[in-house]
């Protein structure tokens, strides 16, 4: 018989997390590596709460690899678009981009111009591509002609949304 898990055992693995990031970060002097070891020890906080409650390991694991593979998707398109923006920036296109688009583009026209220009591109394909890609060299315009930066970010995640809700589905 399964026993019903109370509040304070649900938030556990997040409390731990936070604490674990908190005192990490004063005291351990890691980089990325100190996010995975949050991670690890969270999930492991829930695993015991798991077993606890009377969940065997098959059962554990079983719906660990359930909810990885429902996410699966988002990270493997995740991961191409950063492999993406990479190959842009090494290939130079993203500093090419900002080069033509300080010659070409107006400042006074520079928030309207991300929204189109992001909205158009995210029609043709995906809204995190057209931010992660052409939002990039357009924050690198705005930068260089003194527009707004926060008002040009928004409008590139809005161009971006806003076109990836007007492309038609597939």
């Amino acid at each position: 018989m399964r026993k019903p898990i109370s509040l304070f055992e649900a938030a556990l693995p997040l409390l731990s997390m936070l604490l674990c990031l908190v005192l990490g970060g004063f005291f351990i002097p890691m980089g990325t590596e100190l996010l995975v070891l949050v991670m690890l020890i969270a999930a492991t906080v829930a695993g015991v709460i798991a077993a606890r409650h009377g969940h065997d390991w098959d059962a554990i694991q079983r719906t660990t690899g359930e909810k990885i593979a429902t996410v699966l998707p988002v990270i493997l398109i995740l991961l191409s678009i950063g492999m993406l923006i990479g190959t842009w920036m090494f290939s130079g296109t993203i500093p090419m981009l900002v080069y033509y688009g300080v010659q070409l583009i107006d400042p006074q026209f520079m928030i309207i111009t991300a929204f189109l220009v992001t909205g158009m591109m995210s029609m043709t394909g995906s809204s995190w591509a057209a931010a992660g890609t052409i939002g990039v060299a357009l924050m690198g315009v705005a930068a260089a002609i003194h527009s707004p930066l926060p008002a040009t970010a928004g409008a590139v995640v809005s161009g971006a949304y806003f076109g990836d809700k007007l492309s038609p589905p597939v």
